[in-house]
């Protein structure tokens, strides 16, 4: 096989960061009514901020864009090769809206989690996808109801788009993308009346400040952080992360809530696992909690300080053990209400996602 699986799922990475052109052109459309009414978690994530925040078009990092490009690229045109080098200078050759929020949402009419991404030039975009089938990535475009299709057979994900919408969604085969090609074409005509637009929540999760907004229902969190949380079903949630210089910021609230939470409350260090099971029972009793762990503290709890003196050399052991080092406090806060999630770090000079991201391409040797 002339590519792997992880090299098919290169062109959405390509066009995250960033067949033939139309004839009859699309009529343009808004591309969050695709946004299901019925979703029952989504995510809108601010690309410009956290390509700026991870310093990705920094000088530092021109050698790493450079073997992510190799990696693109590798056996493939150079027609190929000159696209993606395009797109890497000025990801807006992708014609696609960087500056508008790619929301990544679960669909209950798809049975899987899909993505919307804004296209401002569709030409562009077609010219790009026309690259793309050349080289093996993707099928040629194929006209659907209302939008155009095209499919990345390795990895069982669809592309259906128009003028100004992209719709990825991920159904694993070819036969399964074909079985959900009807929902595909409702999402791609529905209007905003029947779209997430009607969520009374919706204005107000785009109002949060933060890099990642969010809005859920405590039916997407998993069971025990649900029970912890004291969250009754139906509610439906409020959250956002923001990355910082030297620290991490999240917060998960009740939708509506107007009242004053509980956060008076004295932070309680565990020493040990017992303690910590203490606070959780507690928790899940309803009482207010703010737990608040050092580095010392993780590293104790975690059960890292003794691994490190039996593996000190598995890669793995010493990478969980170098993430944990570069944390001053996790702050955990919380009551029925609302709960907040801090990390502080070390470092404080620089930004905390690109900390994350600096220490992500040393593990990876890039």
């Amino acid at each position: 096989m002339k590519k792997n699986l992880f090299f098919h799922l290169l062109p959405v990475l390509a066009l995250v960061l960033g067949v033939s052109a139309c004839t009859t052109p699309l009529e343009k459309t808004e591309y969050t009514n695709v946004l299901p009414a019925n979703t029952t978690e989504i995510a809108a994530i601010n690309m410009k901020a956290l390509a700026e925040k991870t310093g990705i078009n920094d000088a530092g990092n021109q050698e790493a864009r450079e073997k992510l490009l190799g990696l693109l690229a590798e056996g493939s045109s150079a027609e190929l090769v000159k696209e993606l080098k395009v797109i890497m200078k000025d990801p807006a050759e992708a014609g696609i809206d960087w500056e508008a929020p790619i929301y990544l949402f679960n669909a209950p009419s798809l049975r899987n989690a899909a993505m919307a991404v804004k296209v401002t030039d569709l030409q562009k975009f077609e010219t790009l996808l026309g690259v793309f089938a050349k080289e093996n990535w993707c099928t040629a475009p194929q006209k659907a109801d209302g939008c155009r299709t095209v499919e990345l057979k390795e990895g069982g994900i669809q592309l259906a788009y128009n003028n100004g919408t992209l719709l990825v969604v991920y159904g694993g085969s070819s036969a399964q993308l074909k079985k959900l090609q009807p929902a595909v074409t409702e999402l791609m005509k529905q209007p905003a009346d029947k779209s997430l637009h009607i969520n009374t929540h919706f204005e107000q999760m785009m109002k949060q400040k933060g890099d990642i907004r969010l809005l859920a229902t405590p039916d997407a969190l998993p069971m025990d952080v649900r029970g912890v949380l004291n969250w009754p079903h139906g509610t439906q949630l409020l959250g956002y992360v923001l990355f910082e210089n030297g620290r991490i910021y999240a917060t998960l609230q009740r939708a509506g809530f107007e009242g004053k939470t509980r956060e008076n409350n004295q932070p309680f260090h565990p020493k040990n696992a017992r303690e910590l099971q203490q606070a959780m029972m507690s928790i899940m009793r309803g009482t207010p909690f703010n737990i608040e762990l050092t580095s010392e503290e993780l590293l104790t709890l975690t059960n890292l300080r003794a691994l490190m003196e039996f593996a000190p050399d598995q890669p793995e052991v010493n990478a969980l053990y170098q993430v944990i080092m570069k944390i001053e406090t996790l702050n955990v806060r919380g009551d029925n209400n609302r709960t907040t999630f801090t990390v502080v770090l070390t470092e404080k000079n620089q930004n905390a996602l690109k900390q994350i991201i600096d220490f992500a391409k040393q593990f990876a040797g890039l």
